[in-house]
């Protein structure tokens, strides 16, 4: 009689047991594959990561090595000139018809080299002759014995300067080479590099890119509202010196717009930056040196596509639903 009643009371548990077991299985199977889909999604993550910045530091470092071969072209410039007789003569007499021949041989000089202009300037920082000498902006006559590149060039022989031309109001590199007469020096030659082509180029590549000196000013950029920006705070002190000095103009000196930066483990670095005239987006920020140089290039990657790609592309290889 006990047994018989008892037989279904036990059926139930068991029932309840299995219903439990199921339960647990059930849970430990969903916990396992949001475990995978987390873990592919991570892989899929880390593989976007490492083929971007694979592919931008390739095109970084052709970027780098184009931008020197354009500053080694110029750079034979003023080395040339410095040692040319017509130079030397036109220094040491100051002569009209001497002073008319050079200007008229820097005019050709800079049509056949691209720089965006070629001046002589003599031991006490004023233009002679120069390749604009026919334009309302010339330089001839302009006191430049306060810029940087002057100075250098006269005392150490040579110098390159990055500033704001305070006549034309148009950043440029600055290349100078001293001319030495008999007795000392005589003057200095300077060829003023624009970099409006490079940048061109850049803008059309569809990847942020600018470069930046030592103290992380921007110089040259794929952005002009990023120009004299800088990658990281500079004192206020040293911010009045730059501005004194004229060498950028009243340039803000302001940050970049640029935040959540992340450091990766190979150097490269993870951002938020807001282009202009865009939405915030994220980049991989990559950087190489430009040879010959003091100069940083760095360039920003889209990664938003390529990570959502990738990620996706690696949780569907997981799920039980497939691709």
């Amino acid at each position: 009689m006990f047994d018989a009643l008892s037989a279904p009371l036990n059926l139930a548990d068991l029932d309840q047991s299995m219903r439990r077991t199921w339960l647990v299985f059930a849970g430990l199977a969903v916990a396992l594959l949001v475990a995978a889909l987390l873990l592919a999604g991570e892989y899929g993550r880390s593989q976007a990561l490492e083929t971007v910045d694979a592919q931008s530091r390739i095109d970084a470092n052709l970027k780098a090595s184009l931008l020197r071969a354009v500053l080694e072209r110029q750079r034979s410039t003023p080395l040339v000139l410095a040692d040319d007789v017509e130079v030397k003569a036109a220094l040491s007499a100051r002569s009209p018809e001497a002073l008319q021949r050079l200007d008229e041989k820097l005019q050709a000089l800079a049509a056949n080299t691209d720089a965006a202009v070629i001046y002589v300037i003599g031991p006490d920082g004023v233009a002679v002759a120069a390749s604009n000498w026919r334009e309302p902006t010339s330089f001839v006559g302009n006191d430049y014995a306060f810029r940087e590149y002057f100075r250098m060039a006269m005392r150490d022989g040579k110098a390159e300067h990055f500033a704001m031309g305070n006549v034309s109001k148009r950043p440029g590199l600055y290349i100078s080479r001293r001319v030495q007469g008999p007795n000392g020096p005589i003057g200095v030659v300077v060829a003023k590099l624009e970099f409006d082509d490079v940048e061109a180029e850049w803008l059309a590549s569809g990847k942020p890119v600018y470069v930046t000196d030592r103290r992380g000013i921007v110089l040259i950029t794929s952005f002009p509202s990023w120009r004299f920006m800088t990658t990281r705070t500079i004192p206020r002190d040293r911010v009045a010196a730059i501005r004194d000095s004229l060498q950028f103009g009243d340039a803000s000196l302001l940050p970049l717009p640029f935040r959540d930066i992340e450091p990766t483990s190979d150097g490269s670095s993870e951002l938020r930056a807001l282009l202009p005239g865009d939405s915030e987006r994220r980049f991989l920020r990559v950087e190489t040196m430009v040879p010959t140089t003091s100069w940083r290039l760095e360039q920003l990657a889209p990664l938003d596509g390529a990570i959502s790609a990738a990620t996706r592309g690696a949780t569907r290889s997981v799920s039980p639903l497939g691709p």
